[in-house]
């Protein structure tokens, strides 16, 4: 589950990637695969990321970070709703926090070291 919140960050951290990818609704992986394993899998949207911690983050500064990130998102999903084409979630005034947000979040992760 790691590597897959890993992944989710990436992409939604990465705007170009977004705009050359998403904006026509392609590109792997897409934003419905970002969704998935950053809020679905780890159920973010029903408990902390708090919970994870040391299965899937190895301490609160990397769930807090990730939570960050996920409430960004869902801001913007729970605001369109879950139908929308890709380009609508990229043009939400708050889209550019969910941008931020992850690419905070992965900087984090990725200089974490593990628990000893």
């Amino acid at each position: 589950m790691r590597a897959e919140v890993l992944d989710a960050l990436r992409v939604l951290g990465d705007r170009g990637y977004q705009e050359r990818h998403w904006r026509n609704g392609g590109g792997w992986p897409d934003l419905t695969n970002a969704v998935h394993w950053l809020i679905d899998d780890p159920f973010l949207d029903h408990r902390p990321a708090r919970f994870w911690i040391p299965d899937v983050f190895w301490d609160e500064r990397e769930a807090d970070a990730v939570q960050a990130a996920a409430d960004a998102l869902l801001l913007v999903l729970d605001d369109l709703g879950p139908h929308e084409p890709d380009s609508a979630y990229l043009d939400h005034p708050s889209w550019p926090q969910v941008v931020r947000a992850a690419g905070m979040a992965l900087r984090v992760m990725e200089t974490s070291t593990p628990p000893t």
